[in-house]
């Protein structure tokens, strides 16, 4: 095992997208070495300030949890370990609000890797998980013991080498300082209270139309979106959701928002704006030609709304109405 370095692995629990921002602040108080694992993790060397603050890991751990609930009311599940795979291992084992340290070269470490799901290690996907099911490979016990021809021929040369090291919890990466990711906020603000649900289901459209056409011209995708809702007292109500897939796809986008504000279940409330906020990431390709079509159909429409104008080309049901249309008389045939 890897040992020269003290690694913290820290996940929240669902924190908005401009809290995981801020709280990067904290961190940096303890480490520089922080790396943003976007939407609600983050990974921290903290071998230097164990010196520097004269603290063990769990009093460093401590103390961060102690400092993110108070300033932002977040709660946080905390692993250690000498090793990013093992902090993670340990993190992944904590409920919001715990802290696990493992030790290096311990029979208590040796023993949690070896019982750990092969599932669980960093790489193992669905597909893959299933085909070592099928051989009897359920722990990470049973793939150390595996020779590494064998697991070779099961898993293919590069990923057999990369899972035979972290069976054994080998993991040389380094923690790569990174900040949170930039997002992109989009609001609509309404002149007098709404009350009407397609009123504000046309809001979330217009939200989901904008926002897509700037995450597309800033050539990101996004997989953590947030709805924040101001109300006529001007309190508010945030909730997020994480997409399966990064996207900038406005229909995703726009069903996302849809199931965001139906769940929130609000019949009378009166509400005064509507914020959408996105956090980057980058995009990957669908095998559904419907989606595909859709997705090279929006840069078309992107292009001519740059040209003629923000709106030239939208949804019909964010189209006004138009001033000099007149209305058939009285008793005339209509087509």
């Amino acid at each position: 095992m890897t040992t020269e370095r003290e690694i913290l692995h820290l996940r929240l629990n669902r924190p908005p997208l401009s809290v995981y921002g801020e709280m990067f602040t904290v961190l940096a108080d303890i480490t520089p070495l922080v790396q943003a694992l976007p939407p609600d993790a983050a990974v921290l060397d903290i071998t230097g300030a164990l010196k520097f603050f004269r603290r063990t890991p769990e009093e460093i751990a401590d103390t961060l949890a102690t400092r993110l609930l108070v300033r932002y009311g977040l709660t946080c599940a905390i692993g250690g370990g000498p090793n990013r795979l093992l902090a993670q291992l340990a993190a992944d084992t904590c409920l919001p609000g715990q802290i696990r340290i493992l030790r290096p070269r311990t029979e208590e470490t040796a023993r949690f890797l070896r019982t750990r799901p092969a599932h669980a290690l960093p790489g193992v996907g669905p597909k893959l998980a299933r085909t070592l099911t099928r051989y009897g490979i359920t722990t990470t016990g049973d793939l150390a013991d595996l020779p590494l021809p064998t697991l070779q021929r099961i898993a293919g040369t590069t990923t057999a080498r990369l899972l035979h090291d972290r069976a054994h919890g080998t993991d040389p990466r380094r923690v790569a300082p990174t900040g949170p990711p930039a997002s992109i906020t989009v609001t609509r603000r309404y002149p007098a209270d709404v009350l009407d649900p397609d009123t504000t289901r046309q809001g979330l459209l217009a939200l989901a139309t904008d926002l897509g056409a700037r995450l597309r011209a800033a050539d990101q995708a996004t997989r953590h979106l947030e709805l924040t809702i101001t109300y006529a007292d001007r309190s508010t109500t945030t909730r997020s959701r994480t997409l399966h897939e990064p996207t900038h796809h406005t229909p995703t986008l726009r069903d996302t928002l849809y199931a965001i504000h139906t769940r929130l279940g609000l019949q009378r409330a009166r509400i005064r704006a509507l914020t959408a906020r996105a956090g980057h990431a980058y995009t990957q390709l669908t095998l559904d030609p419907t989606t595909e079509d859709q997705r090279r159909l929006e840069p078309v429409l992107d292009k001519a709304n740059n040209r003629w104008g923000t709106g030239t080309l939208r949804p019909a049901s964010l189209a006004a109405p138009r001033a000099n249309a007149k209305a058939p008389a009285r008793g005339a045939p209509t087509r």
